[in-house]
């Protein structure tokens, strides 16, 4: 299975190692924004959802139409600029000293993570050809992610750097880091097939192919289903708590936080090993159960102690191990070679959910308590395994 990271290029593990030092720094600040918003700004927890949404909902459709720029104009030259309105955004972010300044750099950030993101993702098939080396720079790249998440709320903690606005600005000097290496390694390597593969399609003639795919429609709809579910780690989670007066927030959450990305580390591969006969739509389907188990678990889990939350949050884990690399397995195998970037690009709508997440999860907070929210996210996930199940019979149509 790891025979295949001898034949990682130099773009592979840029991306990988990228990916790994952003979400490091990333975990130290990002997720404490809607403690931020509340204890300095004094928004409630409606208005801190109504804040993340609109930011995260106008940067969705600008990445959509990235993803058929990186087809036309070349995978590479879009993460740079991407690169760059990252830094400005963190810049932004780390000087704020206004609601409208820190709504400016969250909108900036929302706007240049796509263009960062997906195109990356896309590049790293194109620079090989083996569907075993695709997969496994994509896990691998996950696996950064998760290890980065996972040390970097217990080192920030430790160095005192967890939740404070300051913490953009190393942000930041990661991502100029970043740039720097992309220039050079970018003039080193060419991927096998030109970055610029979709020269020949129109935006509409995409859109067409993309609406007449239903297998593929279905997996972003379930996707943005599973992303309102998920998005509730990074907001509503930490709210629920604030809610219960747990003592020392930033302590339990930096915890179960990396509680989550720790096990991601640890059974990733495993659990790879365990599930690599089965057909990907069907571990998406366990994964989202397992969500579903972790989203109950949350709603029954006493606070104090709070050893349950750890295990829900442990079960969740598993599942998202499961999932979410698998989700970029299916993209890659579902898009045509020439339209890669632009299904990675359409797959961005799913991030709908994720924009939506601290609105839902604000306003059910907010009017009906904790348990309301997640009883609704452990509906959320069944529905969401039942598309996973009708989008596969419509690729196994498709196959057939």
């Amino acid at each position: 299975m790891f025979s295949a990271l001898r034949q990682f290029n130099l773009t592979i593990w840029l991306i990988i190692f990228a990916t790994f030092a952003g979400r490091f720094v990333q975990f130290m600040i990002w997720p404490f924004l809607a403690i931020l918003l509340h204890t300095r700004f004094g928004l409630n927890e409606l208005e801190v959802g109504l804040f993340l949404a609109v930011a995260t909902m106008a940067g969705i459709g600008f990445g959509f139409y990235v993803g058929y720029l990186s087809d036309r104009l070349g995978r590479r030259k879009i993460i740079l600029v991407g690169i760059v309105l990252s830094v400005a955004a963190m810049i932004m972010l780390g000087s704020a000293n206004s609601l409208w300044m820190l709504f400016a750099g969250t909108l900036m950030q929302a706007v240049a993570r796509p263009m960062v993101e997906d195109p990356g993702r896309a590049l790293m098939t194109d620079m090989v050809e083996d569907r075993a080396i695709k997969d496994m720079a994509l896990h691998m790249r996950y696996f950064a992610l998760n290890v980065g998440a996972a040390l970097g709320p217990i080192l920030g903690a430790a160095a005192g750097l967890t939740g404070q606005q300051g913490t953009f600005f190393l942000l930041g000097a990661v991502n100029a880091l970043y740039f720097l290496g992309a220039i050079v390694v970018f003039r080193i390597e060419r991927p096998l097939q030109g970055s610029a593969m979709g020269a020949q399609f129109t935006f509409r003639e995409v859109l067409g192919v993309l609406r007449r795919d239903t297998a593929f429609l279905l997996f972003v709809l379930a996707s943005l289903i599973c992303s309102i579910g998920y998005g509730q780690i990074e907001s509503g989670l930490v709210q629920y708590l604030q809610q219960q007066s747990v003592p020392d927030l930033a302590l339990l959450y930096a915890m179960l936080i990396g509680l989550n990305a720790a096990t991601i580390v640890v059974l990733q591969f495993p659990l790879l090993k365990l599930m690599e006969r089965i057909r990907p739509f069907h571990r998406s389907m366990y994964g989202v159960a397992l969500f579903g188990l972790g989203f109950f678990g949350f709603g029954i889990a006493p606070i104090d102690p709070p050893y349950a939350l750890f295990f829900a949050m442990f079960l969740l884990s598993i599942g998202e191990a499961i999932l979410f690399p698998t989700m970029s397995i299916i993209i890659d195998r579902i898009a045509p070679k020439d339209m890669k970037g632009s299904y990675f690009g359409a797959f961005s709508l799913a991030v709908i959910g994720f924009a939506l997440a601290p609105l839902i999860g604000g306003y059910l907070l907010f009017s009906f308590g904790g348990f309301a929210l997640w009883m609704v996210m452990t509906a959320l996930a069944v529905s969401v395994a039942g598309l996973y199940l009708l989008a596969d019979r419509q690729s196994r149509k498709l196959d057939d």
